[in-house]
């Protein structure tokens, strides 16, 4: 049985060692193997040499510095199925694995041709409150209570995926550059019957990214929030407006616009 970890990095090299080194620690079943697949989009700061220096059992593949995350996930997503592996581990290079946390998302899964996704929760490492996991629509972030929860989506920070879920879903859609590919991938699932259950405890930790220098930090000028909110890493109109089609309803219209609104008047 074998797990292909995919990874996408940039320009975080001591992070992304220590990401690596985080699965050196995991507790897996004796018939289990990690098969690590990792897309340096082009860093400049020696990432990708240090990366093959201390983890030479690491596929690396190099990107030409436009892949972003979404790009360079779906880089990683085709190369790990080529081998056509029982389960896919989409984990963010800023997250750190507990010992157990493969083997806990493996019982929530099950078998390779389960219809489930498994989503670890992810603490904050100074506060221990959640940042990352399972969401609900209406709720948003699911804090860990216990036991697995059923959840409308996620952020892929560290999430499974079985095999049958990808031969019916492949990767993340094309139209994402760099967020939403993972929102967007689990309501695709869950309008097609596949369950996203996140873990009953945390699993990992992350901090969360700051608001500031965002688009959503109102102490820029607008023309800066605009600039922000249209760059890959915030909501370009064209991806925010498929994603919202996709999975808004029949409220998608509104949404697409709310951002720009909010923008222009300094909210």
């Amino acid at each position: 049985m074998r797990v292909a970890v995919l990874i996408t990095c940039f320009n975080r090299r001591e992070t992304t060692l220590q990401c690596l080194e985080g699965l050196k620690t995991q507790k897996l079943p004796a018939d289990l193997t990690l098969e690590t697949v990792l897309v340096d989009d082009r860093s400049k700061d020696g990432t990708a040499d240090a990366v093959r220096e201390r983890f030479p059992e690491t596929r690396v593949l190099v990107g030409d510095g436009s892949l972003f995350w979404c790009g360079g996930m779906r880089k990683a997503w085709s190369e790990a199925a080529l081998s056509d592996p029982e389960y896919y581990l989409l984990l963010n290079d800023d997250t750190q694995l507990d010992p157990s946390a493969i083997s806990v998302l493996l019982e929530i899964v099950g078998a390779p041709d389960s219809a489930v996704i498994a989503v670890a929760a992810i603490r904050d490492p100074q506060t221990g409150i959640a940042t990352y996991g399972g969401i609900r629509r209406e709720s948003g972030l699911v804090a860990p209570t216990g036991q697995p929860e059923i959840c409308d989506t996620f952020n892929a920070n560290a999430v499974l995926v079985p095999r049958r879920v990808y031969k019916r879903l492949g990767g993340f859609h094309d139209v994402y550059t760099h967020g939403m590919g993972d929102f967007d991938y689990g309501f695709t699932a869950t309008r097609q019957g596949i369950k996203v259950i996140q873990s009953g405890d945390f699993l990992g930790e992350c901090g969360r990214n700051a608001l500031t220098g965002s688009w959503r930090d109102r102490t820029l000028s607008r023309a800066e929030r605009w600039r922000l909110l249209n760059s890959p890493k915030g909501l370009p109109f064209r991806e925010w407006m498929e994603f919202n089609r996709r999975n808004s309803g029949w409220l998608w219209p509104l949404r697409t616009i709310t951002p720009t609104i909010r923008v222009m008047l300094g909210l």
